[in-house]
């Protein structure tokens, strides 16, 4: 039994290496002296979002980089989202009727950009926020690129609340599969982070915009492969001191519906060298936490602890999470295996999630 133990102990940490592989290095954005600029238009897309919209155009207002237009769409919002973002100063659109074969978010972010006057689109979700000098850092990476390029940022999560903490294998999870951070995916990641894109309106035009994606759940992710089709590069980033924001703060049923309607889609769509890569730590997890629970021993317990500083290790550049939700880690690969196959059920027998007074 000794030698079993042993050889799954050492199968286990060899699967552990694949997220230093997966993980090995997330790029930040960062600031430089270039004096000119082009136009550039902020698109946010916004359903009911009166708790959100406020901070995230507040945080634009206080940047010392001041852009030249930010276009809330509003969609069809039944609080005082327009009346907020018309107060702090952004242009409202409200969006036309939902046109059958279009998803919500595509057709918001598709008008928004028609009516943008600038160079440079930049689109957000509404409950983003720019940190100090975050908008310039962003504008300063993006326009350091010489061939086409789109760029997205994954959001610093912010957690505040308990429950929060639940999305943790799932960010790691949604960061690995964008291909974007292993030491060989030098120029190309795979996909796009849904929270935000930052392209040049030339080359979103030529590949169609949103009205290609309009049907979409993950319109970022089918976003990226039309884009990549046409010669232009993806490139992702942290938003850690960049750009921020809470993952459903609204309670914990919304972060078990909001992963649910779109994880197993996304996981299709992920690379098969990757998600191998991904399967292989998640198994190593699970091992490790079996072993440790079936034979309490020194071989065991630092298995399980080289589980926890991993996870700790890459949650610490993504997001606020406390050093508990590492050591109580197989909590949460349950909730995530749970949420899961809830999202494979949902896909494969086509039933629907209410999000936002939508069924997707």
């Amino acid at each position: 039994m000794d030698l079993i133990i042993n050889i799954l102990a050492i199968i286990a940490t060899l699967f552990s290496l694949s997220a230093f592989y997966f993980f090995y290095k997330i790029p930040f954005c960062k600031l430089n002296k270039r004096k000119i600029y082009p136009k550039i238009s902020i698109i946010i897309p916004a359903r009911n979002e009166e708790k959100n919209i406020s901070k995230l155009l507040k945080s634009i207002n206080n940047q010392n980089f001041k852009i030249d237009e930010v276009i809330v769409v509003n969609d069809h919002s039944i609080d005082k989202t327009k009346s907020i973002s018309e107060s702090l100063g952004a242009k409202v659109l409200d969006a036309k009727d939902l046109p059958n074969g279009w998803k919500g978010k595509p057709w918001a972010c598709f008008q928004g950009a028609n009516l943008a006057s600038g160079e440079v689109l930049i689109f957000l979700d509404a409950d983003t926020t720019f940190e100090n000098d975050g908008l310039k850092k962003i504008i300063d990476t993006f326009l350091d690129f010489e061939n086409e390029t789109a760029m997205s940022l994954a959001p610093y999560h912010k957690v505040e609340k308990y429950y929060e903490e639940f999305s943790s294998i799932f960010n790691i999870v949604m960061m690995g599969a964008m291909n974007a951070f292993t030491p060989s995916k030098i120029k190309n990641a795979d996909g796009l982070f849904g929270q935000s894109l930052i392209i040049k309106k030339d080359t979103y035009n030529k590949v169609g915009g949103h009205e290609v994606v309009k049907d979409k759940v993950l319109e970022n992710v089918f976003l990226a492969s039309y884009l990549q089709k046409q010669n232009v590069d993806i490139k992702c980033f942290g938003g850690k001191n960049t750009l921020s924001f809470r993952m459903y703060p609204d309670g914990f049923f919304n972060l078990i519906n909001g992963w649910t309607k779109a994880f197993a889609s996304g996981a299709s769509r992920t690379s098969i060298s990757v998600l191998l890569q991904i399967i292989m730590w998640l198994n190593g997890g699970v091992i490790a936490t079996i072993l440790v629970l079936y034979s309490f021993s020194l071989i065991t317990s630092i298995l399980y602890l080289l589980f926890v500083f991993q996870f700790y290790w890459m949650l610490n550049r993504i997001g606020s999470f406390k050093v508990l939700t590492a050591i109580i880690f197989p909590i949460y690969f349950i909730f995530y295996f749970i949420v899961f196959f809830r999202s494979l059920y949902y896909l494969k027998t086509g039933k629907k999630i209410n999000w936002k007074e939508r069924a997707v």
